[in-house]
């Protein structure tokens, strides 16, 4: 099926892929992870960014819980990627 959709397996590969996938999502509690950050000092900080870019930022993003589920049933796991079409 994945051939006939033009992906981009080589010629005679059989996914193992599963028919479908169940996804559950768990959110933590982003508090915690906010005042354990906010405690850190700018040197412990400047040091994260350098390795780790502006991941921390990711704690002030405000998550559409609907849409991050409608994605979710385009998520390709074998590829780490997005499926559409």
């Amino acid at each position: 099926m994945q051939q006939e959709k033009y992906d981009s397996l080589a010629e005679g590969y059989v996914s193992e892929l599963w028919g479908f996938t169940r996804i559950s999502v768990t959110q933590n509690n982003l508090q915690d992870l906010k005042e354990i950050w906010d405690q850190r000092g700018d040197e412990i900080r400047q040091l994260f960014y350098s390795n780790y870019g502006d991941l921390p930022y990711l704690l002030d993003i405000k998550v559409d819980k609907y849409l991050f589920q409608a994605l979710t049933q385009y998520w390709n796991p074998a590829y780490s990627c997005f499926t559409f079409g």
